[in-house]
């Protein structure tokens, strides 16, 4: 299928298109500003798709610019589900929300039933963008994804994989980190993605957790980076990085993806390390 991917630059972009293209789909590369409600039309209009995945978003989740959110992951979205309504209707669309719905107060292995709780204004963005984005599912086959925390080559330093990574690979003396023992959900960008292009192929929509179900605390990764690189980083614990009343673990249920993918595995995460501290 031609498959119109928003994001196709960014970090989750670049390995989705990859993983699109050996599974034989032709990628269009969506190159329009979302928040430009004409431009999202016309571009729609000029290479109607036959399926869509929308990554594109503000994600940074400590940033400052509290509008962006709300414009480019609610708005933004809106624009293009307004587009594709008039030019490509009954098409697949995918609409990457996140985990972070689900907030900080819930703990254990998180399913999709869970009720939401977002903490941060890009969370509550995500959570605007799937209740708005419902008022479009007549019109198509519409899924909505849940990303836990994943990482690969490539991502930005202040994401906290890449930023440990990344002292390893530099073989940096000292790193300062949060709370050391929480335990989260950190899965490989490219088995993401893989679940990404399956789904798409599904003849119902519906929302999935996209996550690996296996936990893993800090010193859980910083013992594996050592172990894989022999080398030894001391750990400092900046203050400002510990988030108070933090839950002790929290990850995902991947149960209704699986059930859907059965043939779909994660990576396990000291093979993302490996990968990620080699290249």
């Amino acid at each position: 299928m031609r498959i119109l991917v928003t994001g196709a630059k960014g970090f989750t972009g670049r390995y989705l298109v990859a993983a699109l293209e050996s599974s034989g789909h032709e990628v269009l590369p969506f190159g329009a500003d979302v928040t430009d409600r004409e431009g999202v039309r016309a571009t729609i209009a000029a290479a109607p798709p036959e399926g869509v995945i929308h990554l594109a978003g503000s994600a940074f989740v400590q940033s400052d610019d509290v509008t962006s959110f709300y414009m480019i992951n609610q708005i933004g979205t809106f624009h293009l589900l307004e587009a594709l309504a008039e030019t490509a209707p009954g098409i697949p669309v995918i609409l990457a929300s996140s985990a972070n719905i689900y907030g900080n107060t819930a703990s254990g292995y998180v399913g999709e039933d869970s009720p939401p709780a977002p903490a941060n204004h890009y969370a509550a963005s995500k959570l605007a963008m799937e209740i708005g984005a419902g008022l479009w599912r007549s019109r198509f086959r519409l899924t909505i994804v849940r990303p836990f925390n994943y990482t690969g080559c490539g991502q930005d330093e202040r994401y906290l994989i890449a930023k440990i990574v990344a002292h390893f690979r530099r073989r940096e003396q000292v790193i300062e980190l949060g709370n050391l023992d929480v335990a989260r959900d950190f899965s490989d960008v490219r088995t993401t993605c893989k679940a990404y292009v399956g789904l798409l192929g599904r003849s119902a929509g519906g929302t999935f957790n996209i996550c690996s179900g296996v936990v893993h605390s800090l010193n859980d990764v910083l013992a594996m980076c050592r172990e894989i690189t022999g080398h030894t980083i001391e750990v400092r614990v900046n203050p400002a990085f510990v988030r108070a009343n933090d839950v002790a673990v929290l990850g995902g249920d991947p149960s209704r993806l699986r059930a859907a993918l059965p043939d779909w595995e994660p990576s396990t995460l000291r093979d993302t390390l490996v990968w990620m501290l080699s290249e």
